[in-house]
């Protein structure tokens, strides 16, 4: 027999407290509708699809989210809630449960993993509904004040309160330890992470749990054991997509993009709804030269996301460029239209961000629009586009995206005899400043794959830069840190190469004390940090892309972190840029 709640029921169901109910049958919507009322409910939206309720929650916002286990069209609705959670359009706050008729072993362990509020079975009472959305609001509350550190961004009081929680053994003290490892890793606390989900795990076995200790392992710098343990919790977790996501930045921090593929693609086959693993495996896919693989993703993505914040548009570009390959004329004109609503639609914007978004909408723009005169036959035209293009890979935010992009239509538009007469220059340029890696080498040489001058030129930068970083090595061991910082430096004046900046600043941080000239240094290398450091990663090649992991900790999800290098010391950080 239901439990009446007056009290807890007043200040939280109410005309102002909206509803979203997730089911593609419209009896069931509708009774659903009528007892969500009953409890008070002002404001209930009814959506049949996915994509419906995406687009509804982006408009509006809700408090609480019920949906079907298994919608009409195929779609699990745990697929609907990771997507949100990945793409942090759920509030802490938001209370989200799964419906079903289906009461089997297999579906409730299934649900249950999701780590939603509350799972409600068919038939159910109106009273036993009440009682399942109490207990999710009185879980929110005994959480509340971590939300509040989390969303005001102060992660190390969030951590703190986590911790006392975790401490005392009380009630939620399971989710307090998640979101803890999560806030942990974040503040780079591997051990206190690790600590956490293996406190989790002594008291029961959660899938979450065994990948947190995964990624602790790598936060660890202990990749082969990270990589063993995933693999592990597969065995036993085939469809445990959040493992795969995982599993296949590893693979890709270690450059072994077919693997990283591999996992990337049974990421994107469990979950169909998903915009961001398609997108992120249709990429991939392009880069790996699975041209096969990767247009059926990359239209797929194109086609679940509109309209969604959750799209990234070097989806277009890549489409556009594969539409170009076959001589689609309108297909890629349909890429470059769709673009230009994008960025009409980001004018509104205001503020950096904005901005950098604008600027980058407006090279994928003039990318497409190339390769439309191209087609055209209008040669010239072309060139005068690409001229403009490559002018811009002298600006501070012009990423490696960029460089990848622009080496893509270049090689393009070489074989097609457009008149480039600086262009092998230009490739000099962009693998003099972002060969930071060998992992970032290859992704730019992938680009370029077709044009074997344009590949030489970017292998011959890489070992440039390694020259460089060499030469700077066999200063600091002859006892001259100051020449090697001040050769480090004038050679990031010149390519503008975060690695040799990196390293710069780390050998300054280690022999300060013999080094006369460390402020007038320290104070060129902070000038160059501000404008240069950050435009060395890919968004979707060589960082995860996954969102906020404290956040899907809260929701039940698990992420992963970054993968570039961060500052080594002195010797190690020149080693380190040799190679």
């Amino acid at each position: 027999m239901a439990i009446s709640h007056p009290l807890a029921i007043t200040p939280r169901f109410g005309t102002r407290t909206r509803a979203l109910i997730v089911d593609s049958h419209i009896t069931t919507r509708n009774i659903l509708a009528s007892h969500l009322r009953m409890l008070g409910l002002g404001q209930v939206v009814q959506c049949t699809r996915a994509q419906e309720a995406l687009k509804e929650i982006e408009k509006l916002g809700f408090d609480i989210i019920l949906c079907e286990h298994r919608l009409a069209d195929g779609t699990p609705g745990q697929d609907l809630i990771e997507e949100l959670r990945r793409t942090s359009l759920l509030s802490l706050r938001t209370v989200v449960m799964v419906i079903s008729a289906d009461a089997s072993y297999n579906t409730v362990a299934e649900v249950a993993e999701s780590a939603v509020d509350g799972f409600v079975i068919r038939p159910y009472s109106p009273g036993s509904l009440e009682d399942r959305l109490i207990a999710a609001y009185r879980r929110k509350e005994a959480l509340s004040k971590v939300f509040d550190a989390v969303e005001a961004g102060r992660y190390a009081d969030a951590l703190k309160l986590c911790e006392v929680m975790y401490g005392r053994r009380g009630a939620y003290w399971t989710f307090a330890a998640r979101m803890g490892a999560e806030l942990a890793l974040r503040l780079d606390k591997p051990a206190l992470a690790s600590q956490l989900f293996e406190s989790v795990l002594a008291v029961k076995a959660v899938p979450w749990a065994r990948l947190g200790i995964a990624r602790t392992l790598a936060a660890r710098g202990q990749a082969p054991e990270a990589l063993s343990t995933i693999e592990n919790l597969l065995a036993t977790e085939p469809r445990y997509v959040d493992a795969y996501d995982v599993l296949g930045k590893l693979h890709a921090e270690q450059g072994n993009l077919q693997a990283a593929l591999t996992a990337y693609r049974q990421a994107s086959q469990i979950t169909p709804a998903s915009v961001q693993r398609a997108q992120k495996y249709g990429i991939l896919a392009y880069y790996a030269g699975e041209v096969d693989a990767a247009q059926p993703a990359l239209e797929r993505a194109a086609t679940l996301s509109t309209p969604s914040r959750q799209f990234d548009p070097q989806t277009l570009l890549l489409l556009a460029l594969l539409h170009y390959r076959s001589r689609q004329t309108e297909a890629l004109r349909a890429c470059h239209a769709r673009l230009a609503d994008m960025q009409a639609q980001s004018l509104a914007g205001e503020g950096a961000p904005a901005e950098a978004w604008r600027r980058r909408l407006q090279r994928f723009g003039r990318t497409t629009e190339a390769l439309d005169l191209c087609l055209q036959g209008r040669l010239p035209e072309t060139a005068q586009q690409a001229a403009a293009l490559a002018e811009e890979s002298r600006q501070a935010d012009f990423d490696i995206e960029a460089a990848t992009n622009l080496l893509s239509l270049l090689t393009e538009l070489r074989a097609a005899g457009v008149p480039l007469a600086d262009d092998e220059a230009w490739v000099r340029r962009l693998g003099l400043r972002f060969c930071i890696s060998r992992h970032a080498t290859e992704v730019l040489v992938q680009a370029a794959q077709a044009q074997r001058a344009y590949v030489q030129l970017l292998r011959q930068a890489h070992a440039e830069i390694g020259e460089m970083a060499q030469a700077a090595l066999g200063q600091v061991l002859a006892g001259e840190p100051q020449r090697a910082v001040e050769q480090l430096l004038l050679r990031t004046e010149a390519t503008h190469n975060a690695k040799l900046l990196h390293a710069a600043a780390a050998t300054l941080s280690r022999y300060r004390d013999r080094i006369p000239a460390a402020v007038d240094l320290q104070a060129r290398c902070e000038a160059l940090q501000a404008q240069w450091a950050s435009a060395g990663s890919h968004p979707q090649l060589l960082a995860p892309a996954d969102g906020d992991n404290v956040g899907e900790a809260a929701r039940g999800s698990a992420a992963a972190g970054g993968i570039e290098d961060g500052v080594l010391s002195g010797v190690e950080a020149i080693a380190a840029a040799a190679r």
